[in-house]
């Protein structure tokens, strides 16, 4: 995937987000949540039957993932700086990282991660946390 579809994708997912929190905000009539619907499928649609699916799909789940399950995704982040981002790519990365700012989950844990992760890439040295400093973070 190149640079800018990268970057045009994250933009519209944050689109997609807010469109989505805003589909239920306690002001919203039942004609603004129809057509708040109606655009969230479309765009889903548009990256769903577009050549960076995939990518979509990882960021869509991971986003979900965040919602649903944020201790395992903090552990699950933990362990790919742990494992030198061993199993993901670079962009499944940074779609992990943005899905859980983007659900809320822009903690600590999540700064220091990306922190790490940036470290690792450019040759840099960060000491990972020992574990009595991850559990008092939760």
């Amino acid at each position: 995937m190149e640079r800018e579809h990268e970057e045009a994708m994250r933009i519209e997912f944050v689109r997609y987000t807010q469109l989505g929190e805003d589909r239920y905000r306690p002001d919203a009539t039942a004609n603004d949540r129809d057509r708040i619907t109606a655009q969230l499928r479309e765009t889903d649609q548009q990256w769903a039957d577009g050549p960076h699916a995939e990518h979509w799909s990882y960021l869509s789940d991971a986003y979900e993932d965040w919602r649903q399950a944020p201790d395992t995704m903090f552990r699950f982040l933990d362990n790919i700086d742990h494992n030198g981002g061993f199993g993901v790519t670079d962009i499944q990365h940074r779609s992990l990282r943005q899905a859980g700012q983007l659900a809320g989950r822009d903690s600590e844990k999540v700064r220091d991660a990306a922190r790490r992760y940036i470290d690792r890439t450019t040759g840099q040295s960060t000491p990972r946390p020992g574990r009595g400093q991850i559990e008092r973070g939760r």
